[in-house]
């Protein structure tokens, strides 16, 4: 499947880890469009995503589902290659 990053918004919070660099929309095979994936950096460094929630009762529900893990990898992979290109 094809995953294309349509616009990363930089941001940031604090120097705490794990903290949030950015929100992002990705277009998947010019199908489907996934809005407000988080993209974060971990204590340890590495970087990892969060796909969209809604809260309700003080719970948060996952949004979005995707069971393929090379479509999460890839998706993920997308996100910080450009975070790294284009903010480090």
């Amino acid at each position: 499947m094809n995953v294309q990053l349509l616009k990363f918004y930089p941001f940031e919070t604090s120097l705490k880890r794990p903290r949030l660099l950015g929100y992002a929309d990705v277009e998947l095979d010019g199908l489907i469009v996934i809005r407000n994936i988080k993209l974060f950096e971990s204590k340890y460094g590495g970087y990892f995503i969060q796909l969209p929630e809604i809260q309700k009762d003080g719970k948060s529900y996952a949004i979005i589902d995707i069971k393929s893990r090379d479509l999460l990898e890839s998706i993920r992979r997308v996100i910080v290659d450009y975070y790294k290109g284009n903010f480090l």
